[in-house]
């Protein structure tokens, strides 16, 4: 009998969602599915209401503290045959309640056991890979897949319809954006990672030592995202220091701070990411080599 693992936290209901048909498509006769949700001791609130609380948590996104979880429903000791950890992206690194798990006593858990994992984001993941894999590393895991899921509509769109999503909950569409959210194509990839995943766990020769989601289009990069998430990566972190900076002399000048990086990011939105594309594409000839090797570490393990 095969015995999988399934962890994942979602706040705004999407990595549920992800999780929910990757749950359909593997439970099986012969296997045993074992499905946990992670809790934090204080929940994150969804939808957020006030811009204030969301970017509370950025310095701690980057910088920790990590919060408490509730205690697990598994015993970390039992062995997998798969891990799946399904983990949504906040400012650009794993969330929360994620990241504390991969550093908590039971993530040992994952030592030297198949891993795949699969991120859910608006459209820029890549940073947030990045630091999953050396979180696993860490852990003593073997990455064997890794899937990367964005919102529907294009990235001018998102960022309406994401924020409207998480600050007041509502993913409609409107005034012609398309709603917000992972799409149902984007499910209809998961029951194909699934039934992947399956045949893996049912060939009667060995589910094999290569990457399971090879060929299925796991994982897309788009070029175009990868200077403004590999910038914001260090943007976001000076800014995590420097709220964190001011958090020691109370919670009002860190207030005053948030407020100062959400005027910054909007300028970032509304000039920097357009700039920065430019700057790609006048600095291509010089940054092809880079951005191919980058781009070929983004895609392993499981590639397209």
């Amino acid at each position: 009998m095969k015995r999988i693992l399934l962890i994942y936290y979602s706040q705004s209901g999407d990595a549920a969602r992800v999780a929910q048909k990757l749950a359909e498509t593997l439970r099986a006769p012969d296997s045993e599915l074992v499905i946990e949700r992670l809790r934090p001791r204080e929940e994150y609130p969804f939808p957020w209401r006030r811009i204030g609380r969301f970017f509370e948590v950025l310095p701690e996104c980057h910088l920790g503290p990590l919060p408490k979880l509730e205690p697990i429903q598994f015993d970390p000791d039992q062995r997998f045959d798969l891990i799946i950890l399904v983990y949504q992206v906040w400012f650009l690194t794993p969330s929360l309640p994620v990241q504390s798990f991969l550093q908590a006593p039971a993530a040992r858990v994952l030592r030297d056991r198949r891993v795949l994992t699969i991120s859910v984001s608006r459209n820029m993941w890549h940073s947030a890979s990045e630091t999953m894999k050396v979180l696993l590393e860490r852990c003593g895991a073997r990455h064997h897949d890794n899937a990367a899921l964005t919102h529907q509509g294009p990235a001018w769109a998102t960022f309406i319809t994401t924020p409207r999503a998480l600050l007041f909950g509502k993913t409609s569409r409107f005034w012609g954006f398309p709603p917000a959210g992972i799409a149902e194509t984007e499910l209809v990839r998961v029951s194909r990672f699934g039934e992947a995943i399956r045949r893996h766990l049912d060939d009667p020769h060995g589910p094999g030592d290569g990457p399971w989601l090879g060929g299925l289009g796991a994982v897309r990069v788009n070029r175009r995202y990868l200077i403004a998430d590999w910038l914001g990566w260090y943007w976001f972190r000076a800014w995590a220091h420097f709220l964190k900076l001011l958090g020691r002399f109370g919670p009002l000048p860190r207030r005053a701070g948030i407020y100062c990086f959400v005027g910054c990011l909007l300028f970032a939105i509304v000039v920097a990411i357009p700039l920065s594309m430019v700057v790609r594409v006048l600095l291509w000839p010089f940054m092809g080599r880079w951005t191919a090797a980058y781009v070929r570490r983004l895609e392993q393990p499981s590639g397209l």
